[in-house]
């Protein structure tokens, strides 16, 4: 027993000592800023989407639907009214764009993750996975040094937008874990229900993209008229093994290529024919921690292009 004590804490140690190229957690970072602005922009910027916030987030004495009280937070700030929603959803929108930049460290994911988080805590009602990714997705990117490279941060340090100095890789790999598991819990919570299995010919997606619910175009599955069943079963068949089966790329790295290019397909199929809020799109985000070293090779290529050609040599 002491053996194996000491054996796993060793382990521990090591992946707490091991070291690697910033580049997966900095693509991870602008992933991650992207999606917060595709939330947040909508309700900022658009007409629609204030009214959306007035309607969810705000009290009803001032327009929501439903008395929401407020969080002893937001009471302090003033309580869920259109003034306050707003500023911290604004405010998100700034650390959004921060995040892309690479500016100011971990200071704008941190204000990202509470911000958002006071907006969500008023209405469960219309929070979902995708925003309880987010705030995993934040509180990981905390965990890191985010800004090494790729950043503005990393060009105002080193000059050059590019550091190759090695980071803490074990924020990386939790971040890669808890993909995995994302996954594979979604495709077991699936199996609940026997659209997505042969016992209803796995028809869960055919069934989905036809909701005025979830799909973009709801119609259009039955406009086909029915040619569409197979390839949705298909879909489906395929959807349902990747997910429950995602962890093996913890095991087998010649494997994530395969997964990866999988679920691109799928969660670009998501974003056009599904209206799921943002879960796509951070799932995305996280994909570059499945692969450190082509990260690393993006993040040169992106150095070759951003940063200013060396100095030539002086003459003779």
């Amino acid at each position: 027993m002491i053996a194996r004590w000491r054996r796993a804490r060793s382990w521990i140690f090591a992946q707490l000592a091991a070291v690697e190229d910033g580049a997966p957690v900095a693509l991870m970072r602008i992933g991650v800023g992207c999606a917060l602005l595709v939330l947040v922009v909508p309700f900022v910027c658009t007409a629609a989407g204030q009214e959306i916030v007035r309607f969810a987030f705000v009290d009803d004495g001032a327009g929501g639907y439903r008395d929401l009280g407020g969080t002893p937070v937001m009471r302090w700030l003033g309580g869920p009214t259109p003034a306050v929603v707003q500023a911290l959803l604004t405010t998100s929108l700034v650390a959004g764009v921060l995040m892309v930049l690479g500016l100011f460290g971990r200071v704008p994911v941190l204000v990202a993750a509470v911000c958002t988080r006071l907006v969500y805590l008023q209405n469960g009602d219309v929070s979902g996975g995708g925003d309880a990714l987010l705030g995993n997705a934040l509180f990981l990117l905390l965990l890191a040094d985010c800004t090494s490279t790729l950043s503005l941060d990393c060009r105002w340090r080193t000059g050059r937008f590019v550091d190759p100095t090695p980071i803490s890789a074990w924020p990386r790999k939790v971040a890669l874990v808890q993909l995995a598991i994302i996954y594979t819990a979604t495709g077991l919570q699936k199996l609940v229900s026997t659209s997505w299995t042969p016992l209803d010919g796995f028809s869960a997606l055919y069934q989905i993209l036809q909701s005025p619910q979830w799909a973009r175009f709801p119609n259009a599955i039955e406009a086909a008229d029915g040619w569409l069943v197979v390839p949705m079963a298909v879909g489906t068949a395929v959807t349902i093994v990747w997910e429950c089966t995602f962890g093996l790329v913890l095991l087998k790295k010649a494997w994530r290529p395969l997964f990866a290019v999988v679920g691109l397909g799928i969660h670009i199929g998501i974003i056009v024919l599904m209206e799921v809020g943002i879960f796509s799109w951070l799932s995305l985000a996280l994909y570059p921690t499945m692969f450190p070293l082509a990260s690393a090779h993006v993040a040169r290529l992106a150095g070759a292009i951003l940063d200013p050609l060396p100095a030539p040599p002086p003459s003779a």
